[in-house]
């Protein structure tokens, strides 16, 4: 019976070296891995907002600038180009149909043409073929904010007029 007495006490210290050793690890799973995912949530917070700031003046369109695109050359150049690029549509001239479309678009921060939208229309060939038009135009001089390139809402009429 005394093996027995010397087993217990050496069980239960072994019990108890084992439950500290448990528990050790679980307190610093608890303390580390809480801390270790606040710090990925704030980088991943820190992250989003950076992203949003950069998204927010990134994307920006502006209607109104400091300095605003303009086509290089200047504006004689743009009517020039315009003139000799637009075809009038040969079913427009039959039918004696003229006047001005106005194609609206943006100038992005390198000087190109996107996002394209028809701001006054005629008649369906004279929009397509104005479109065409200002779709084929150069780049042209940025708008600039803040000494920044940014980009600028613009537009450009395409007149067609029958003499």
């Amino acid at each position: 019976m005394s093996m027995n007495n010397e087993q217990a006490p050496n069980l239960f210290a072994g019990f108890k070296c084992l439950l500290f050793a448990v528990s050790a690890l679980m307190l610093l799973v608890v303390v580390f891995v809480p801390a270790r995912a606040n710090a990925q949530d704030k980088k991943e917070k820190e992250k989003t907002t950076q992203t949003q700031k950069d998204t927010t003046t990134d994307d920006k369109v502006y209607d109104v600038c400091e300095q605003m695109p303009t086509y290089k050359g200047g504006e004689e150049a743009m009517m020039r180009f315009i003139s000799e690029v637009t075809r009038y549509p040969q079913r427009a001239q039959d039918f004696g149909i003229q006047g001005c479309v106005v194609v609206g678009f943006i100038v992005e921060k390198d000087g190109s043409l996107s996002d394209f939208k028809f701001i006054q229309r005629v008649d369906p060939e004279l929009d397509d073929e104005a479109l065409k038009t200002v779709k084929v135009m150069p780049k042209w001089n940025p708008g600039k904010h803040n000494g920044q390139n940014v980009r600028v809402r613009h537009s450009v009429p395409v007149g067609f007029k029958l003499t």
